[in-house]
């Protein structure tokens, strides 16, 4: 549906370039939540605005549905842009005009009779909920009132694809949560592809499909969301998971380890899909001369799988440990946890 082909976009400043994307490949699905994430500066809001030529390319190729964006004429590039919806971190609502002139506003401009226009203005408020605000003004409304006005107009002219700029940054977390809600919604009964934008891993968790992580203004690492959770290779990918996941032993636990002194037999045991029911460590006390001190964990579900960290510590011989060790390696995956890990 969206193809990124080696993308770049260079900017000047001050004699210098500077390189906001830089070489980008994505395949982003039909149907699909797209998620690309990364700390500000990444490059993440110059790429979107890539996708419909509010930023022009400095190299490679955008297609959509395998038309090549830079080479689309005017009245094609156009046509391509209502096709096109976009939702901003900040509204962009116009402040003077009631809920249903802001929706109807992309009508408006493109010339669309007046009766249609009423008819799809009041489809899409009553899909986001906000059929009786119709007549409020924006100052009347909460964030996220507004943010299901701006969804709602950029649903107003049927698009095929929905970019979303930062569109909970401004939020509070519950309003955040239906926000994404309706946005899978929005995917689910339109049929759209949605790329997402954020800084937040909870989102992309939400709702995502599949993610790439910028930094730099390239993607270091990209996958499912449960590939990525369950399996991430880069540190700032590692950075972004540890933020939702909390798999970090606290201090006061490690402190109490550190204070009994003789060797740590520490380790991080990671659980995927049916194996997280499964009584491991049960099976370890009765089997094997060691007890199994439980310090962190939880068991949360990734697209639906569920998966779980645990970080335990073996207390016991070494000839035991190993033995167990053994044990449980034949089952999950296990790493050890180091001297100053947290």
């Amino acid at each position: 549906m969206i193809q990124f082909e080696n993308v770049s976009k260079v900017y000047e400043h001050n004699g210098k370039e500077l390189r906001a994307v830089d070489g980008v490949d994505i395949s982003i699905e039909k149907g699909e939540i797209f998620g690309v994430i990364g700390f500000s500066g990444a490059g993440k809001s110059t790429l979107v605005r890539l996708v419909n030529l509010l930023e022009q390319p400095s190299g490679g190729n955008i297609l959509v549905e395998e038309d090549d964006l830079s080479r689309l004429s005017k009245p094609g590039l156009r046509k391509m842009r209502k096709r096109i919806g976009m939702i901003f971190q900040h509204f962009n609502l116009l402040e003077s005009k009631t809920v249903l002139h802001n929706v109807a506003f992309p009508l408006i401009i493109s010339g669309t009779p007046k009766k249609k226009i009423k008819a799809r203005v009041e489809e899409v408020l009553d899909f986001v909920g906000l059929s009786d605000k119709a007549h409020q003004y924006p100052e009347e409304l909460s964030g996220g009132q507004k943010q299901r006005v701006g969804i709602a107009r950029a649903l107003v002219t049927s698009p095929d694809i929905l970019l979303c700029d930062e569109a909970t940054s401004a939020l509070d977390p519950e309003t955040t949560k239906s926000i994404l809600q309706l946005l899978k919604r929005v995917r689910d009964e339109y049929n759209l592809t949605i790329l997402m934008i954020t800084h937040e891993m909870n989102a992309v968790r939400e709702v995502c499909d599949r993610v790439a992580v910028m930094e730099n203004g390239q993607v270091i690492e990209q996958g499912s969301i449960f590939e990525l959770f369950s399996n991430p290779q880069h540190p700032t990918t590692k950075n972004f998971i540890q933020s939702v996941m909390e798999s970090d032993i606290p201090p006061s636990i490690l402190s109490g380890i550190e204070e009994r002194g003789g060797g740590r037999h520490v380790y991080r045991v990671t659980f995927v899909r049916e194996k997280a029911a499964q009584p491991i460590f049960s099976q370890v006390a009765k089997n094997y001369q060691v007890e199994v001190n439980v310090l962190f964990g939880q068991i949360t579900e990734l697209q639906g799988i569920p998966f779980g960290q645990l970080v335990v510590e073996l207390l016991g011989e070494d000839r035991e440990i190993v033995r167990a060790l053994d044990y449980i390696q034949r089952t999950v995956s296990v790493q050890e946890v180091e001297a100053d890990a947290g």
